[in-house]
């Protein structure tokens, strides 16, 4: 009887022959009788010997035949998978047929198989191909302990175009300059040809797929992960304020009208208190250097991990200069906070944005004149600015800076500065006398003190107008609601959501999500230029969306399960980060100093310590944020990430196209791309997916 078996078994096999050859001898009385004991050792040996160089031998031969096997049914495979990609019109039997004329013209041991032996191609999956291989190989010397065949069955599978298993994030510049042209075409146009062309690729001609996981991450200063749901989960968002930076620009003034600093101001509780905006996504930048780091929010993390983070890379563990100069750079954490601090679970929640109404004049909200009492209080004019500055005529908010902030015009500041708003007008004036005593040293309210020299009111006489942007209203228990500002009547600013851009959209294996599955729909066809640039804003949160952990959860992590069985190890994570230009804060001639970012006004250092220009001078936001840049891109790569950048419409030799070379996985294509116009753009968008995608045998 034959037994077709693999070389696995071939020592046990051996063992058990010995056995039975050592009880025979047992019982015919050998080990009883020592006449010529040598010979029959030698020749027990003997056989032994044979059998294990025997099985030797053929076992090199099942090997080398197996391993060109594998190579020719591989070659086969990626063969059969490109034929059938150029041409739609092929049947299946072509296809087995051509892909069984591939592999015998490739296999050098055909003849060597036993007959009947086979090889088919499954083309039943339209993500994979497989290719199996069913025979066995003769054996030369094993047959005298029982075993005529080894098997050298085996499958493989390849890959098709299209089909990798991927989870990729675009991060897109979606800034005011995208309304621009490059080589006659709008950008943000190009922008949407060149992500639908790697789509086509991607996808091929599938609206849904099991293998390809794309999420969209715009962003201008500002990111929206909206897109994760839950934040009022305790564990995402801050929603009971205990961050160090949630309500930082705010006092609290509780229900008797008394100014509380040891409450802060929830910015979840200032949206329920506002009947004309809700909430639209955006969240603040956690404190530097959590900033940079893919953190789950509500875990906390240690002094040790923080410092590891920081820690500047070797020569060796980093060959690029830039990058590591970016580590050289990072400034101290904001004096503030200490690193136990900043490793505690609350500073890893997100805080809402939440942009405060500035100070406007309309309607003679800040005219000086008339005077009246208010519960003791005397008042002059309608409070705005400290009357008794410039013998009590300072309208300092006339300066050019103020005229035309941002939200100034957002709450119409009459409705509760002037006398006649009632008993707003009267809370108001009990705030602004409590500012103005502090101030003169007639009170000692050190919290308060801290909060005023922190924005800018540093000596009295400061202007109100710091006053008023901090001011959130009066704090109603019974509703849960600040009153008397922010449910006012409103004008034409922008409001709290100001330059909020489309909510993150999450990894989706539907096209039609992207976009539309022409470019025309989906979230690329929502995107609309504006604000300014903050690509390390959109870089950690690419790196959050193909990342298991929360907020966004959609990415496969260690020990989870994919489509079709696939695991962890199946999927390759990658990031492709595209923007026309550098990292741009503008400045402000106002206390804040700037626009107000992802990470905060100028004068709050929120980048680190010392970070607190806009755009000038050696400690600047800009020069920051490219640090950021290469340090969060050199993080993704420890974490096996791809990453890929596409400068558009940027000169060559340009401070962003150096950063993004140093921040790619490799400075060259398929990794790094410098588009001059949107045909460019288009085909580095094609090359990137074509990388990503290129045929590869998967198992």
């Amino acid at each position: 009887m034959q037994t077709n078996t693999s070389f696995n078994d071939v020592k046990s096999s051996i063992n058990r022959l010995s056995q039975k050859r050592v009880a025979n001898a047992r019982r015919g009385g050998f080990l009883q009788n020592r006449d010529g004991n040598i010979a029959i050792l030698f020749v027990f040996m003997s056989t032994m010997l044979f059998l294990f160089v025997g099985g030797a031998i053929d076992y090199s031969r099942w090997n080398a035949v197996r391993s060109d096997m594998i190579e020719s049914m591989d070659a086969a495979s990626l063969a059969v998978a490109q034929l059938a990609s150029a041409d739609d019109d092929l049947s299946e039997s072509q296809l087995q047929d051509y892909g069984r004329r591939f592999f015998e013209e490739n296999f050098n041991y055909e003849g060597q198989l036993q007959s009947g032996w086979e090889i088919n191609f499954d083309l039943s999956n339209k993500q994979f191909i497989g290719a199996c291989v069913d025979g066995s190989l003769g054996t030369h010397l094993l047959g005298v302990a029982g075993i005529h065949k080894l098997d050298v069955d085996k499958c493989v599978e390849i890959t098709k175009k299209g089909a990798g298993r991927i989870e990729l994030a675009l991060v897109l510049d979606i800034t005011g300059s995208m309304n621009g042209f490059a080589g006659g075409e709008r950008k943000i146009d190009s922008l949407k040809d060149g992500v639908d062309a790697l789509l086509d690729v991607l996808f091929d001609d599938e609206e849904v797929s099991d293998n390809v996981r794309v999420g969209v991450v715009p962003f201008n200063q500002h990111v929206n992960p909206g897109g994760a749901g839950s934040w009022d989960n305790a564990n995402w968002g801050d929603i009971n304020a205990n961050a160090f930076y949630h309500g930082y620009r705010f006092f609290h003034v509780d229900e008797n009208v008394t100014i509380d600093m040891n409450t802060k101001v929830n910015h979840y509780r200032l949206y329920d208190s506002d009947p004309h905006n809700d909430w639209e996504g955006c969240m603040e930048a956690r404190p530097y250097p959590l900033d940079e780091l893919d953190t789950a929010p509500g875990s906390a993390t240690t002094v040790a991990f923080l410092n590891d983070m920081m820690a500047v890379p070797t020569v060796a563990d980093e060959p690029n200069t830039l990058v590591r100069q970016a580590f050289l750079d990072q400034p101290n954490i904001t004096p503030a906070l200490t690193l136990s601090t900043l490793a505690s679970a609350n500073n890893s929640r997100f805080v809402p944005m939440f942009l405060g109404d500035g100070p406007n004049c309309d309607f003679g909200a800040c005219v000086y004149g008339g005077s009246g009492w208010v519960d003791g209080i005397r008042w002059y004019g309608y409070w705005f600015d400290d009357p008794d500055q410039d013998g009590g005529f300072g309208h300092d908010i006339d300066e050019a800076g103020y005229n035309g902030y941002i939200n100034g015009d957002y709450v119409l500041d009459h409705t509760y500065t002037r006398s006649s708003g009632g008993v707003n007008f009267q809370n108001y004036v009990k705030v602004v006398n409590h500012f103005r005593e502090v101030l003169q040293g007639n009170i000692t309210d050190s919290d308060f003190e801290d909060w005023l020299d922190r924005h800018g009111a540093t000596s009295y006489g400061a202007q109100e107008y710091i006053l008023r942007a901090g001011y959130p209203g009066v704090w109603n228990p019974s509703t849960q609601k600040y009153e008397g500002k922010y449910e006012l009547t409103k004008d034409d600013g922008p409001g709290p959501n100001y330059r909020c851009p489309e909510a993150i959209l999450p990894l989706t294996a539907t096209r039609d999500e992207i976009d539309g599955g022409d470019g025309d729909g989906g979230i690329m066809g929502d995107l609309s230029p504006g604000g300014w640039t903050n690509i390390p804003a959109g870089a950690i949160w690419g790196w959050r969306v193909v990342s298991p952990d929360a907020p966004f959860t959609e990415a496969i992590g260690p020990s989870e399960t994919g489509p079709d069985g696939s695991v962890y190890e199946d999927w390759q994570k990658a990031v492709v980060i595209m923007t026309d230009g550098n990292n741009d804060f503008d400045d402000q001639d106002t206390h804040w100093g700037s626009d107000p970012t992802f990470h905060g006004y100028s004068l709050e250092e929120r980048m680190g310590d010392g970070i607190d220009d806009a755009d000038d001078g050696p400690d600047n936001m800009e020069d920051e944020a490219d640090n950021k840049v290469l340090r969060i891109c050199r993080r993704m790569k420890q974490e096996d990430i791809l990453v890929y950048t596409i400068v558009f419409d940027v000169n060559a030799g340009s401070t962003v196209e150096n950063i993004f070379k140093a921040c790619a996985t490799k400075p060259t294509s398929p990794y790094f791309f410098n588009a001059p116009d949107g045909d460019d753009l288009e085909d580095a968008f094609k090359d990137i997916a074509a990388d990503l995608v290129d045929l590869h045998v998967s198992k």
